[in-house]
């Protein structure tokens, strides 16, 4: 049977799906064979499902998972007796918010990935509407998380996310919090009754960026793409508390009363939401013929490395609404739209070895070495794993072929393995149970992926410390790298921060040479006039980034202020005393504090940065 299925895998796999028919009658399975593909293609994609949906953590990429759909519509077409409901029935409800159901479905849309079957699409179209004039617009499809909001009279009362399609769950708090959207429609066209205006939350790559500064600034696990940030942001218990901000545009509609002010055209449309003071899309282009319709998709997908918001792909639609009820739909999927989506850069190539990466904080990071490959300018050679349970789940194996292309064009992931090149020697990764780095026993708390040293003492956290001590955002120690500070730490001379403003009282040329021991030296002394809340979040206390690292300045005037204070100056309750200052981060600080030395590393801190001005 292995045999078998590994030959139609492969077949299948090349042709992203489309149909059996491509097919010599010795490549097609048997319908055991069928059958036990399509229970594992149900499992995954409900797995897949879940991690998108719900937890905003997906693990592949969306061409990947748009791979397994297509695999298991094409088994089910092929054999019909073994078709089962869609999988996606709940959505991306999560059931901690209210249900609330749309007045019209909320439908996805049909995807292709070549210019071929867009051309197809187009051609289809035509032929549906009697080859009458027809015009198409092109949109940027913004990668985020789609949302159905209403306005009625002119108000805004409701927000909601696309759920089954049916029902969603009711955000309208999270998302009049987090998104800056007037509740009131501008009076620049006149608005009907009620509207469902349908669009998407996303989140820009500078509100990205500057989230996982603050994440990485605390010790914590950067994301991997601004989707998934933008959906776990919606999605989160107390949106106003994390500081973070979205974004939303609107490229859509559905109920309209009356019926009769609905848009007349996405053009009009377009009009309307300027109108109204609401966000659109800026970037739409009108076309008539197919090569018109590629070669807008050409521009858009150039200029999309400009654009300060994250797109996968692009949207086409006709213009006319007229047209598109002549079209009409399926239940899922509207016959007059459809995506364009951009295969993501991708290489194949081997994974050399895994090894553990030991954080600051002590969580111990699997990464997958790799045969150097070329991707999106730059050379890749390390990919991370996240945690032990996705190197389980997935599989993987020294040795296994792999592809490897960057989630959002931003970070490199393994999106595929390709098991039948797997070496015959290759076994199951088993994740040490000691640190790479003391040896001291790892452990993992209940119900959390991440496996953690808890030495505090360890070397290798103590390198991630320090380097995190040393970067820009804290006492930009400039010269200090990594492999400086590997050196300095092997010969015992730099064991906490403090010991960065020590080194002329240790023989550094005899490390790193005359002249780069001046400029280490000269750069420790310019590190001396930081401000001292850089230095606060230079420590790397759990939870204490930017925001709170400057309410304790504030608070406590300086770092000896900081280092005196008690459990009660933090606490009053299990509540935080002062605005900026979180429970988790004052909670974390008081451990640092009592538990872990931070009095005195703080105070020795102190006096090193004063004892030479």
């Amino acid at each position: 049977m292995k045999t078998t299925f590994d030959r139609w895998r492969r077949v299948l796999a090349c042709t992203l799906g489309l149909g059996w028919q491509v097919m010599g009658a010795a490549d097609a399975p048997s319908a055991e064979d069928a059958s036990a593909r399509l229970r594992q293609l149900r499992a995954e994609i409900a797995h897949h499902d879940e991690l998108y949906f719900k937890k905003a953590a997906p693990e592949i990429s969306d061409a990947a998972y748009d791979a397994l759909k297509r695999e298991l519509r094409a088994l089910e077409q092929r054999f019909p007796q073994l078709a089962a409901r869609d999988l996606s029935d709940g959505g991306d409800r999560t059931g901690a918010f209210a249900t609330a159901t749309h007045r019209r479905r909320m439908q996805g849309l049909g995807k292709t990935y070549t210019e071929a079957e867009l051309r197809a699409f187009l051609a289809k179209t035509r032929r549906a509407l009697g080859h009458e004039p027809v015009a198409f617009v092109l949109e940027p499809k913004y990668d985020g998380l789609a949302i159905s909001v209403t306005y009625e009279r002119g108000r805004l009362v409701r927000a909601v996310t696309r759920g089954n399609g049916l029902e969603g769950d009711d955000v309208t708090a999270n998302f009049l919090a987090l998104c800056d959207v007037p509740r009131q429609l501008a009076p620049g066209a006149p608005a009907p009754e009620l509207i469902e205006l349908r669009g998407e939350v996303f989140m820009t790559y500078a509100e990205f960026k500057r989230i996982n500064a603050e994440i990485e600034a605390v010790g914590g696990e950067r994301f991997a793409h601004p989707r998934n940030l933008a959906a776990g942001t919606l999605k989160q218990a107390r949106p106003a508390a994390s500081g973070r901000r979205l974004s939303v545009v609107f490229y859509g509609w559905g109920a309209v009363e009356p019926a009769a002010r609905a848009p007349a055209s996405q053009r009009d449309l377009h009009r309307l939401v300027r109108a109204w003071g609401l966000p659109g899309v800026d970037e739409a282009r009108v076309v008539a013929t197919e090569d018109e319709a590629w070669r807008a998709v050409a521009e858009l997908g150039a200029q999309r490395a400009r654009w300060p918001f994250p797109t996968d792909g692009v949207v086409i639609k006709v213009d006319d609404a007229a047209q598109r009820e002549a079209l009409g739909a399926t239940d899922d999927l509207p016959r007059w739209a459809i995506a364009y989506k951009f295969v993501p850069a991708q290489a194949i190539t081997r994974v050399r070895a895994i090894t553990l990466q030991v954080g600051r904080t002590g969580v111990v990071t699997p990464v997958a070495e790799i045969e150097p490959v070329r991707l999106g300018g730059s050379t890749i050679r390390r990919v991370s794993l996240h945690n032990r349970e996705e190197i389980a789940r997935r599989d993987l194996r020294i040795g296994d072929a792999v592809t490897v292309e960057r989630a959002g064009e931003i970070i490199p992931v393994i999106a595929g393995i390709d098991r039948t090149r797997r070496p015959p020697a290759a076994v199951p990764f088993v994740f040490p149970s000691a640190c790479p780095s003391c040896g001291a026993v790892l452990s993992a708390e209940a119900g959390q992926a991440a496996v953690r040293c808890p030495n505090r003492a360890c070397p290798g956290r103590l390198q991630r410390r320090l380097e995190h001590f040393a970067s820009d955002d804290c006492a930009n120690l400039d010269g200090f790298g990594p492999g400086v500070i590997e050196k300095l730490v092997a010969r015992g001379w730099l064991r906490e921060p403090a010991d960065f403003f020590r080194l002329e009282e240790v023989p550094l040329a005899e490390v790193v040479g005359g002249k780069s021991a001046a400029k280490l030296r000269a750069s420790a002394a310019r590190a001396r006039d930081r401000e001292s809340w850089r230095l606060v979040l230079g420590l790397g206390v759990p939870g204490v980034g930017p925001g709170a690292a400057k309410a304790l300045v504030r608070r406590f005037g300086d770092l000896e202020g900081v280092a005196g204070a008690a459990e009660s100056d933090l606490l009053a309750g299990g509540r935080p005393r002062f605005e900026g200052l979180s429970e988790a981060a004052a909670k974390s600080l008081v451990a640092f504090l009592d538990e872990e030395g931070g009095r005195d590393t703080l105070r020795r801190l102190s006096a090193a940065l004063v004892a030479r001005r």
